[in-house]
């Protein structure tokens, strides 16, 4: 932990606003605090809980949340846990905690893009029980029928009030049960050559990894924008539960019917309109332009669009997209899908999700092997076209003439660095033209003073957050999760780690998101105070040494 920061935790917890650090035992079972308050756990002792294991990114994929797993640890050791912090690189942390789920407890983030403004991402696809399984985005296993009940119910609810209040209901429930502790909507800023880049648009969740700014980047000097970020590419093939940067690019290569706007509303893509409705919302109708090719130059057609929504009800993790559609109709230039059920999110969530695949290319892979497929020349419709790939070192990409969005940038060039330091050096240097990931102050500062440098600011709808494994023992029980949230230094991480970037926040749903944001959800600040209290209501309790231990009860 950087020396400056430590004092300030020292500045913080003198004022009494990080809660309460120190203990001294008394009795077992009986915990007294340095405010001289005690609280009472069991009186009997059983086993000790067990040595918690966490996982976080390395300082070099990212040194803000790398640091804020240190001061978690040592707040969870303050209040009897005995922790071990394991550091990952991104690919791997993604593949144990995300894809085979091996974890007791994971910091990572969730990325707030665009097309996860509608809250049916927050709500069902993260916390539903349906989605517990390996891979499935809902990591804690969290299983819930009250909250269940919500999240179907939202999907289903076309007046936008009610779904509000519906979605309202299920964020008090997820700040109650704490699957996972919602710590920052982190923001903040993404450095650019603005001497060498021009018409840069970042976007509310995204900044510079926004779809708008690869597209709008112009390139003064050259023809290439050279794009810097602190990971490598794991995969290009869109049938994968992608990890956020992953997905930035492959949006770039392949086109969707509809694609979600600056404003965050859908905007039409592959339509040519908005999407005729019926039928109280059980039908939908989507005409598509007659003028789009795929990169080999094959055209693209009604028979494609509706090959791909059927493909995509054989994939592994994406077939919960399509569910909800009961047939499919096509006639001329037009494809209509009949529902089985009213789904409000519908157009951003299906056809402003689902890619659009060459059924050319496509249609002769076994549905089981949808996930492995490698196309080596990653043939789609979008604005840019595969041209080359080197792991670990570049993805190249070009524009697609004939697309009727061509993008500024001849050329587009995707670099992944070692660690943040390293991209804003190569971004001063000059080998790099944007970096989409936030700098620490020391280098935004730099940036500020550098002439040929500029900084885009943006808001932030994911956030940083710790996913406890609730298929294991002791993160099933509530009292532990809380107490857990309440050990974490929320506000320490905006104000003093991060310099002030970002929000606090409690909820699965950012506040930047308005409408569907519940500012009413219960908090939790760090407070090992309340997180002792909650133990021990709990009935837990603690040896001589401070150690935690399950009581004689549980």
């Amino acid at each position: 932990m950087a020396a400056n920061n430590t004092s300030r935790r020292t500045v913080l917890k003198g004022a009494g606003i990080g809660g309460v650090v120190g203990l001294t035992m008394g009795i077992s079972g009986c915990l007294g605090t340095d405010d001289g308050t005690d609280v009472e756990g069991a009186e009997e002792l059983a086993g000790e809980v067990p040595e918690i294991h966490l996982l976080a990114p390395t300082a070099g994929v990212n040194p803000f949340r790398n640091e804020l797993a240190s001061m978690i640890a040592e707040n969870w050791e303050e209040i009897g846990f005995e922790v071990d912090l394991d550091e990952l690189e991104f690919g791997a942390h993604v593949d144990q905690a995300v894809v085979q789920q091996d974890f007791d407890a994971s910091l990572l983030g969730w990325g707030g893009t665009p097309e996860r403004i509608d809250p049916h991402t927050f709500t069902y696809d993260m916390h539903h029980s349906a989605n517990t399984q390996e891979g499935g985005r809902n990591t804690p296993g969290y299983a819930n029928d009250e909250y269940d009940e919500l999240a179907e119910l939202q999907v289903t609810q076309p007046d936008e009030d009610e779904r509000q209040q519906t979605v309202y209901e299920a964020q008090e429930i997820l700040a109650r049960d704490q699957p996972r502790t919602y710590i920052a909507n982190e923001g903040g800023y993404h450095p650019y050559a603005s001497a060498r880049v021009t018409d840069i648009q970042p976007t509310l969740g995204e900044g510079l990894n926004s779809f708008w700014n690869m597209i709008s980047a112009t390139p003064t000097d050259s023809d290439t924008v050279r794009f810097g970020y602190p990971a490598a590419i794991n995969s290009l093939n869109p049938m994968l539960d992608l990890a956020t940067p992953d997905r930035q690019f492959v949006r770039l290569i392949y086109d969707q019917l509809f694609r979600i706007g600056e404003d965050g509303l859908p905007t039409p893509w592959l339509a040519t309109d908005d999407p005729e409705i019926e039928d109280d919302g059980m039908t939908y109708t989507v005409e598509i332009r007659d003028d789009v090719t795929f990169h080999d130059g094959v055209d693209l057609t009604i028979d494609d669009v509706e090959f791909t929504y059927e493909l995509y009800a054989d994939s592994p993790t994406y077939g919960s997209l399509v569910d909800n559609i009961e047939e499919i109709e096509t006639s001329g230039n037009e494809i209509t899908f009949h529902l089985n059920e009213q789904y409000a999110p519908f157009t951003a969530n299906v056809l402003g999700q689902v890619y659009i695949f060459p059924e050319h290319i496509w249609g002769g892979v076994d549905p089981d092997d949808l996930a492995d497929f490698e196309d080596e020349n990653w043939i789609g419709s979008g604005p840019f076209q595969f041209v080359d790939w080197e792991r670990q070192s570049e993805l190249q990409l070009e524009a697609f003439d004939d697309h009727f969005e061509t993008p500024n940038a001849d050329n587009f060039i995707r670099v992944p660095g070692s660690n943040t330091a390293q991209l804003i050096g190569d971004l001063e240097s000059g080998q790099l033209d944007m970096v989409g990931t936030v700098p620490q102050p020391t280098a935004v500062d730099r940036v500020r003073d550098d002439e040929d440098l500029d900084l885009a600011e943006f808001e932030d709808i994911g956030y940083v957050k710790i996913a406890y494994n609730m298929r294991r023992e002791p993160f099933d029980d509530r009292h532990l999760r809380r107490a857990l949230s309440y050990g974490v230094p929320k506000e320490e991480y905006v104000e003093f780690v991060r310099d002030g970037m970002g929000t606090v926040t409690h909820s699965t749903i950012s506040e930047h998101n308005e409408f569907w944001h519940n500012p009413d959800v219960e908090e939790f600040y760090e407070d090992l105070t309340a997180a002792r209290e909650e133990l021990a209501e709990g009935g837990y309790g603690w040896d001589d040494d401070g150690r935690l231990h399950y009581g004689a009860d549980q």
